[in-house]
């Protein structure tokens, strides 16, 4: 069985200052975790959400600053509008709506980024991949 594809897509500011000293002290993170880094969460739009799972992704995890860390000011609020219509058209696509979730940190929280990246990996693996190889789907939309 092929492992799952976890796809982070996350803020150049706190969230990458934690997964970047993470990685320099030599913390452990998922191998199937890929990330995506973007100047803030508020920047990007629905369809690149939805790209991700289109080109393959298993599950997606928006990692954000908290509301007062934000250095363009709106944007984890803009993140948590386009996260909460995608997860309706996932609904609407029969997607479970858990495959995607948007976390939150300050810079100095890199035990808990990894903590959270471990935890969705293992969510992740629970419910299985989102398409067989044939492209059929292998899940029922959760009510």
């Amino acid at each position: 069985m092929e492992p799952l594809r976890i796809l982070g897509i996350c803020c150049n500011w706190s969230p990458f200052a934690c997964y970047n000293a993470a990685g320099m002290t030599g913390m452990s993170m998922p191998a199937n975790f890929h990330l995506i880094r973007v100047m803030c969460i508020g920047r990007i739009n629905q369809a690149l959400i939805l790209r991700a799972f289109e080109f393959g992704a298993d599950g997606v995890i928006l990692l954000e600053c908290t509301d007062e860390d934000c250095r363009y000011g709106p944007g984890p609020e803009v993140g948590h509008e386009n996260v909460h219509r995608v997860r309706r058209i996932l609904h609407l696509l029969g997607i479970r709506q858990e495959r995607l979730v948007e976390r939150t940190f300050g810079a100095h929280e890199k035990e808990k980024l990894v903590q959270t990246l471990w935890n969705f990996t293992k969510e992740m693996e629970k419910l299985g991949p989102l398409m067989a190889k044939n492209g059929r789907k292998r899940e029922a939309v959760k009510s």
